[in-house]
């Protein structure tokens, strides 16, 4: 090795040392705050940049992903409320045309229009533990209008009557109480008797006092007659489930099945109707 070659090569391996000392006395050197050394303090003057321009771009690639995936979500639930929409506007539209056909059926077998009664909406908050599906409790109560006697039903056809009333609340004792009765007609034949509830029947009913003789059809209307002084003539009571005849008994056993879910019944209507109002509409009738 030449004279020449060896103190170049000193001269690197000095200046090598030089720059090894400069980053040891960084690294111990501390700024006058005495919280960071300087070598920390240059570190990070030089990485925070960098490191705020790689956020910068995790961020915006981060931020367009979340918001194509809520921008998909959107459209997503977009379409199922669409659907949700034009599957209740097919359930208005049908629920009309069965109104409609309904009216006309009324009028054809000559039942009289639905009565336009005031009413109030109730919850059903209790059932009586000891007769139960019998009596049921609701939110309404002489606040609102109720009264003694006056009908509860819901769309389907009536629940019962009122038979206890508070200021916020009232009891209703429902048709399928066996201490119940509702003045009723099987709507073809017309044929008069009275609606009792069973004992050990759960929800059913019994159309009693129709002679034996009667034709009666399973699945036929039974509605209400008006002349009992607390329903509304013409409310849907149920449908014939069963004739359990007996030749040797004058009166046929006829089991109703209510329109109304009475056992489980959760909203409901109260009539805002007495009895005196009844009576002088089903006397001009």
């Amino acid at each position: 090795m030449s004279a020449n070659t060896a103190q170049k090569n000193s001269h690197w391996w000095l200046a090598a040392l030089l720059l090894i000392q400069v980053v040891l006395m960084s690294a111990n050197a501390r700024q006058p705050d005495g919280e960071q050394s300087i070598l920390s303090s240059w570190f990070m003057a030089v990485s925070t940049p960098i490191a705020g321009g790689i956020d910068w771009v995790i961020s915006g690639v981060v931020g367009g992903v979340g918001s194509y995936t809520d921008l998909r979500g959107a459209r997503e639930e977009n379409i199922r409320l669409r659907e949700r929409v034009d599957d209740l506007t097919g359930q208005l539209n049908e629920a009309r045309e069965r109104a409609a056909e309904l009216d006309l059926i009324r009028a054809q077998v000559g039942l009289p229009a639905l009565p336009d009664y005031k009413t109030v909406s109730a919850n059903v908050v209790a059932r009586d533990a000891d007769l139960w599906y019998r009596r049921l409790t609701i939110d309404r109560g002489t606040l609102d209008g109720v009264k003694r006697n006056m009908p509860v039903a819901t769309a389907s056809g009536i629940v019962g009557r009122v038979v206890a009333v508070g200021p916020n609340y009232a009891q209703v004792q429902v048709i399928s109480d066996k201490h119940a009765g509702v003045g009723a007609m099987l709507q073809n034949s017309r044929a008069m008797g009275e609606v009792r509830g069973m004992e050990r029947e759960g929800p059913l009913c019994e159309l009693q006092n129709i002679p034996s003789s009667q034709a009666v059809e399973v699945g036929e209307p039974v509605v209400t007659t008006g002349l009992d002084r607390i329903y509304p003539k013409g409310l849907m009571i149920g449908t014939v489930e069963r004739i359990e005849s007996n030749p040797n008994a004058p009166w046929h056993k006829i089991i109703i099945s209510p329109s109304a879910s009475v056992d489980r019944v959760e909203h409901v209507l109260v009539l805002l109707v007495e009895q005196r109002e009844l009576k002088v509409e089903e006397t001009a009738r």
